[in-house]
């Protein structure tokens, strides 16, 4: 399971450097003042490209921010009354789960990323102490490879204890390849920008072309101490 990530550059501005030529984005929202080097968890409102048009993806995509943790359609109570941990979508199962099969089906998203996090028990480790959390990046081809994009998915909710609709998302996990594997028995699909395009496509192969099981060298692992995120995140 993978349950934080980062994206340590503002998408909007980062686009407006490496974006000519490509996909259009556009802001329609406010952005939030999120600190860049504060890691994204369950619940926090996270950077993500939508189609304008599901039909054609490639026309152009909206800029926005929304819950991480997905709630269904059809949850009709408080939010907090959704207690299933909707944050990753297997693979697996992403396409006949009753709570992502119709976000899979109709409303698929790209969430941008510098790296995503994994933990694992060090030799040693004891319950309630910290465990070790390591960094996945990866070496970027060029500058515009700096972001990828995780296999997102998501939906919307009408939950009684809010007046207006609650829209949020989850992210596609598979197994894992060699470097994740040694720590962790999961691993989401992470797609450059081209791939992230196909992913969109309503019609297009799904996650029939999605990865998990990443080449040998795809990642370069490290452990990263959480002050070095968290303390500089205030």
């Amino acid at each position: 399971m993978c349950n934080e990530f980062q994206i340590r550059i503002n998408v909007d501005d980062w686009w407006k450097l490496h974006g000519t030529g490509r996909t259009p984005v556009v802001r329609r929202e406010p952005r939030s003042n999120r600190p860049l080097n504060q890691p994204i968890k369950p619940t926090n409102r996270a950077p993500l490209l939508r189609p304008l048009d599901p039909a054609n993806p490639a026309e152009g995509l909206e800029s926005i921010e929304r819950r991480w943790w997905l709630v269904p359609f059809f949850h009709k109570g408080p939010v907090s009354a959704w207690r299933n941990m909707c944050t990753n979508a297997r693979i697996e199962t992403v396409d006949t789960a009753p709570a992502f099969r119709e976000a899979y089906r109709r409303r698929r998203v790209l969430v941008p990323i510098t790296s995503f996090i994994e933990y694992d028990e060090p030799p040693g480790w004891k319950r309630g102490t910290p465990k070790r959390r390591w960094e996945a990046t990866w070496a970027a081809n060029e500058a515009f490879d700096e972001v990828r994009y995780l296999a997102g998915i998501w939906d919307v909710c009408h939950p009684s204890d809010q007046s207006e609709p609650l829209e949020s998302f989850a992210f596609i996990t598979g197994p894992p390849g060699p470097e994740v594997a040694a720590v962790h028995d999961r691993q989401p699909a992470v797609l450059n920008f081209e791939e992230g395009l196909e992913w969109l496509k309503l019609d297009g192969p799904g996650k029939a072309a999605l990865v998990t099981e990443t080449a040998p060298g795809d990642y370069d692992l490290r452990v990263r101490d959480r002050s070095l995120d968290f303390e500089n995140a205030e």
